[in-house]
């Protein structure tokens, strides 16, 4: 079965970085551009397929090999993304979490089956040259998985920016600064669904012009 839809991955380094806004942002950045957007979530998440759905205006479809098998995840989709012009898949946890401690079911097993290039959300809180070696561990674990870029988030300053730049071991392809309004809500249940906050309105915009400032462009 033969994938050949424009797609992305957006992954995390772990759990709570970030990538729920940033894959969120892309979402809305290319919809706002006027392409038809289909969204993923991988795992059995169905709170950030709420948020995916409203911004797309597609329903957003779980990928998830544990429960649907390495053909389920392909002919899902391939089926959702008739008509789309371009699909955005959020990662969950870690890129390389999966059931048990294992493989089976991560964000890099989905990217292996779709072949798609991935974009690692790095969060730089508290952290600078350090921050090199972790991506250098990520981008060489799994020779599979091709991690195309990095956008890093929760940067504190123009100084802190220059400080993680001065090195570049994948292509940064945006620099989000600290912005608390465009995290989801939660609770002691978990995360709000998209009818109950709009916390993600702006995401849009905050990660467009993170990636123009970095040279990126959206046509």
């Amino acid at each position: 079965m033969e994938v050949s839809i424009p797609r992305i991955i957006v992954a995390g380094t772990h759990s709570g970085c970030g990538k729920t806004t940033i894959a969120s942002g892309l979402m809305a950045a290319f919809a706002e551009c006027g392409l038809s957007v289909q969204p993923f979530k991988t795992g059995p998440d169905f709170i950030d397929p709420s948020h995916h759905t409203l911004i797309c205006r597609r329903v957003s479809r779980n990928l998830d090999p544990w429960m649907m098998g390495e053909r389920g995840v392909l002919q899902t989709f391939v089926s959702a993304t008739k008509g789309a012009d371009i699909a955005v898949i959020e990662g969950a946890m870690g890129l390389f979490d999966g059931v048990d401690g294992s493989d089976i079911a991560s964000t890099a097993h989905v990217a292996r089956i779709l072949r798609a290039p991935v974009i690692l959300v790095v969060d730089a809180h508290a952290v600078s040259r350090s921050v090199h070696a972790l991506i250098k561990g990520f981008a060489s674990y799994d020779r599979h998985i091709r991690i195309a870029g990095i956008i890093f988030n929760r940067i504190s300053t123009d100084r802190h920016k220059k400080m993680i730049g001065q090195e570049e071991i994948v292509p940064a392809l945006g620099w989000v600064f600290r912005q608390q309004e465009t995290k989801v809500k939660s609770r002691h249940l978990g995360l709000f669904m998209a009818h109950e906050c709009d916390n993600l309105k702006n995401a849009g915009s905050l990660v467009r012009e993170s990636l123009i400032s970095s040279g990126c462009r959206f046509t």
